[in-house]
């Protein structure tokens, strides 16, 4: 028996009829006859070679079938994170930080900076993975360039005779202490990207990105190392994040003029929003300042508003993070193994450490790898399934074992929502997919 999919989505619009479903992304224009067939699940009118591509496109699909996409996807999903060929490594060389920026964690955690000696155990602990072909290293911290030293000694130490190719080096920095000793480093090791905060342009930035004890700017001295990262590291991506939330929105704007208008043809350069994710007191769900995610692409709105090229037809999306694979792990100074980089230095959220078989945490291991993965029986009847990335797993592992009420369903999921994304600014897709 033939059924419309469950990802199936059709609606009048201006006395035009539209088909869409998130499982193809297939988005078009479609006649009446045919929009009446698929909203009444009745396609007894329609011609057998229509019914034909419908099936094919599933669009329309067999009863008993009906789930089959999100279990191929679950499938999928389980496969890729059980890979153990390439070791993804997110490394903490400190959790000290040069800044005191108001909304960070390191001033209520305590202070480390990675030993000689731990350095030869994560050697060790890296040897004793099986089957691992490469390493893949993103330095994290606190800010881990005031441990560039220690970043320089794990280097030589990982790529010692014997060991893993090192397959590629990110980092996420605060970007100060980005000097040209540090470049020259990632000149030689090479470097696939580079994150860097700016919270606004000059005073803005200085008043939440200031130096830890003297207060002193820092947003010039950043500026100046981006230029020289630009100029030096040219097969380096530079990501500029700028915080923003209900409150500041406009700052990312205002960044993003000030580097386009400095660097206006470098493709290696861009500036995108971080969506701030400040926790009420009882740290049960976001504050009012932050963005929900329908208030995100409202703010979107905005920006197409502003001039920006922003369209948010929506895409198909990966599921899942460092949480779910077998083969990624967080390590912070002492050794300690964690499963997300939220994580970092707290005690109780440790699953094992790089010089023991044995996990510390096995039921927190098992909550985070295998029970807060994106798929469970609402992900399995939602229609946007197919264009969501699942949410934070992070965050959906608090809701289902803290108590908490974090959002992470796909603005998508408010249909209203979907055909306004569909709609606006799609001229060119629909035109195409005719």
């Amino acid at each position: 028996m033939l059924e419309n999919s469950i990802y199936t989505l059709v609606f009048k619009s201006e006395d035009k009829y539209y088909l869409y479903n998130s499982r193809s992304n297939f988005f078009s224009e479609i006649s009446e006859p045919l929009f009446t067939a698929l909203d009444c699940n009745d396609y007894s009118k329609l011609p057998q070679e229509v019914i034909g591509e419908l099936k094919e496109r599933e669009i329309i699909v067999e009863k008993d079938y009906q789930y089959d996409f999100y279990y191929r996807e679950l499938l999928n999903f389980n496969a890729k994170n059980n890979k153990r060929h390439t070791l993804s490594l997110v490394i903490a060389p400190t959790t000290a930080c040069n800044f005191a920026c108001p909304y960070c964690f390191e001033p209520k955690k305590n202070t480390k900076m990675m030993t000689d000696n731990v350095i030869e155990k994560l050697k060790d602990f890296v040897k004793t993975q099986e089957d691992i072909k490469s390493v893949s290293i993103t330095w994290y911290g606190g800010e881990p360039l005031i441990a560039f030293p220690v970043i320089k000694k794990i280097y030589k130490a990982l790529s010692e005779e014997g060991m893993p190719k090192i397959e590629s080096q990110s980092i996420v920095t605060n970007g100060y202490a980005f000097n040209d000793d540090v470049i020259g480093f990632f000149k030689e090791t090479g470097c696939g990207s580079i994150q860097i905060t700016i919270d606004g342009v000059g005073d803005k930035h200085n008043k939440t990105r200031c130096l830890k004890g003297s207060t002193a700017p820092t947003f010039d001295t950043i500026v100046a190392n981006i230029g020289k990262i630009l100029t030096r590291l040219t097969d380096t991506y530079v990501n500029i994040r700028v915080n923003i939330d209900k409150k500041n929105y406009l700052d990312f704007i205002e960044v993003d003029n000030f580097f386009k208008s400095r660097y206006p043809d470098n493709k290696m350069l861009s500036v995108y929003p971080g969506i701030i994710r400040s926790e009420t007191e009882d740290k049960r769900s976001l504050c009012e300042s932050c963005f929900t995610p329908s208030q995100v692409l409202e703010f979107h709105e905005l920006l197409r508003k502003e001039g920006y090229d922003w369209n948010d037809f929506p895409s198909r999306s990966g599921k899942g993070c460092m949480m779910h694979n077998i083969a990624g792990f967080v390590i912070g100074p002492e050794g300690e193994i964690y499963k997300c980089w939220n994580d970092i230095g707290i005690q109780e959220k440790v699953v094992g450490y790089i010089d023991k078989s044995e996990l510390a945490n096995s039921s927190l291991y098992i909550r985070y790898c295998a029970m807060s993965i994106p798929y469970n029986e609402t992900c399995k009847n939602c229609s946007v399934f197919p264009i969501c990335d699942g949410g934070c797993s992070y965050y959906r592992y608090r809701n289902m074992f803290e108590g908490c009420h974090f959002d992470l369903c796909s603005p998508y999921k408010d249909v209203e929502q979907l055909k306004k994304a569909l709609l606006d600014g799609t001229l060119d897709v629909r035109q195409e997919q005719k």
